[in-house]
């Protein structure tokens, strides 16, 4: 502004200009309320500085004759450009929350199924952080609930120190730091741990209205779902009830008849013959309209063989290897399926593969009886095969080698997925004669291993599971991806890889610069 001289209206617009576009950019790169308030100081900054570059371009004419003065004002212009570009980036980064995750598990990236509730909000959602100033975890969920809030407007959230808030913790009952819950009106969900999971599951059961009920059937040798074991069903339970289910357990011998209540009835790995009183009350729930999920291991097809082909499915008896599952260090018993098939529960797992310790195949038939309709998925590698010798196999005496003319060659189909009319009603006449009658549906996997806590978190076994439970109950809006557990992953390395991580920095590298410096040395000494 020296070069203005005497020029006082000039100078004054001119610091005038500096000062607000000084104030004005990084208000709007930074701010989080009325960001435009910046860019309205930095526009009126410009207009001052041409109106004093047009006040005083005598002064300016004169300046730009001197050599010095180009060379400054060059200097100066580029660190002006290197600064607006640094501000244009920062508001960028402040407007629009794009990331590039490059973790293995894209774990910093919210999962579909979050993305799609987030989506479909319709009234607003605030979340209560109840956080001591820098208590540990608190820049870590604040990282997550900032994700949950670009996804959608209706969300917000909303940090509480609970000992300058006190009022606020007792409103919302809060007696630990690090609570986390969920607010739409009246209604509040907890959330047992910061994380997605947590978090989505909480925002499930706070936006949808009422439970469905799932119903695990017992008393047939089943894995039990209060099992913590490598074979139990605690997690698929657990994980079932954090899609906003009701699990419970169902004694169909002593109960007659299916729960009025019941969505879907699973029967998983039985070990013993259903009595033909419970087939018949599982047809009753197919006729009804409800959801039927089999999952049966070889070897053990609970007398439902017969019941089965009535309704177009054919379960194969015999044991499906495939040898190409130990590429990945898994058994051959262990069949890796990535064409899952082409249904509305596989296409969310498109590009991702599951696996089923011990498994049996099936297929439909063809033509399928009249009013259904049904497709085959889970189809296993061409290099698979169904073993038929299973008491070869089981005694050690079998081959593990497929044998032509006895031997099922793949690829073979691990599950099948129905539609089946419904009864039509009977009783009310007018109206409710003609409503169509409810379809049932029903889905048959020859493998229940998947489902235990051993194989569940594994590959893409668990959102299979889960899509399995949404389809059969008539949930299709929650098939999808959801969001990963979190888990420790160590840096787990071999003796040499180890050995390299030490001798690289320590050794090779203070090596190399040392050698490097006396080249350096000598070169120089040799010229002088």
């Amino acid at each position: 502004m020296e070069s203005l001289g005497k020029n006082t209206p000039a100078r004054l617009l001119g610091w005038l200009g500096l000062g607000l576009i000084a104030a004005g950019m990084p208000h709007y790169a930074w701010a989080a309320s009325n960001p435009l308030w910046g860019l309205w100081a930095a526009g009126a900054g410009l207009l001052c500085l041409l109106a004093a570059a047009i006040l005083g371009r005598r002064q300016l004419a004169l300046l730009w004759q001197r050599r010095s003065a180009r060379l400054g004002l060059g200097a100066g212009a580029s660190l002006v450009i290197a600064l607006g570009i640094v501000l244009f980036l920062g508001a960028l980064a402040g407007r629009h929350h794009l990331r590039l995750d490059l973790t293995q598990d894209s774990r910093h990236t919210l999962a579909p199924q979050t993305k799609e509730l987030l989506a479909k909000l319709k009234e607003p959602v605030k979340a209560y952080a109840f956080y001591r100033e820098g208590q540990p975890g608190s820049q870590t969920l604040r990282d997550l609930l900032e994700q949950y809030a670009f996804a959608s407007r209706q969300f917000s959230y909303r940090f509480v120190d609970p000992d300058r808030d006190p009022g606020l913790a007792r409103r919302y009952d809060v007696r630990n730091y690090g609570s986390l819950l969920l607010t739409q009106g009246d209604k509040v969900e907890r959330c047992k741990s910061p994380e997605e999971q947590e978090l989505t599951s909480a925002l499930l059961r706070l936006t949808r209205q009422g439970s469905k009920t799932v119903y695990l059937l017992t008393g047939h040798g089943e894995p039990s779902p209060e099992d913590g074991g490598q074979q139990g069903l605690e997690q698929f339970k657990q994980a079932v009830e954090k899609q906003n289910y009701l699990v419970k357990p169902l004694l169909l011998a002593s109960a007659g008849q299916v729960p009025a209540d019941a969505a879907l009835v699973v029967l998983a790995a039985p070990k013993k013959p259903l009595m033909p009183a419970e087939t018949q009350a599982l047809a009753g729930l197919l006729g009804r309209g409800g959801g039927l999920l089999l999952l049966l291991d070889p070897d053990h097809d609970s007398g439902l063989a017969p019941w089965l082909k009535e309704r177009g499915v054919l379960l194969d008896d015999d044991l499906v290897l495939d040898p190409s599952s130990s590429l990945v260090g898994a058994s051959p018993a262990w069949p890796i399926v990535e064409d899952l098939g082409d249904h509305p529960l596989t296409k969310p797992l498109a590009g991702m593969i599951c696996y089923f310790p011990l498994a049996r195949s099936l297929k439909l038939a063809r033509p399928l009886p009249p009013g259904e309709s049904g497709v085959e998925i889970l189809r296993t590698s061409p290099t698979s095969w169904g073993a038929k010798d299973l008491e070869g196999l089981k005694s050690g005496s079998g081959q593990a080698r497929f044998q032509e003319g006895r031997d099922l060659k793949g690829p073979l189909s691990l599950g099948a997925v129905l539609e089946l009319p419904g009864a039509q009603p009977t009783q009310g006449g007018g109206e409710d004669q003609r409503r169509p009658a409810p379809k049932g549906r029903l889905a048959v996997i020859g493998n229940a291993g998947f489902l235990a806590n051993q194989h569940l978190n594994q590959a893409a076994n668990r959102d299979l599971a889960l899509n399995l439970v949404s389809y059969l109950a008539e949930e299709q809006d929650l098939i999808s991806l959801r969001p990963r557990q979190e888990a420790n992953q160590p840096l787990l390395l071999t003796p040499g890889q180890g050995l390299a991580v030490l001798v690289l920095p320590v050794v090779v590298l203070p090596l190399a610069f040392l050698a490097l410096g006396v080249a350096v040395v000598r070169r120089r000494r040799r010229r002088a």
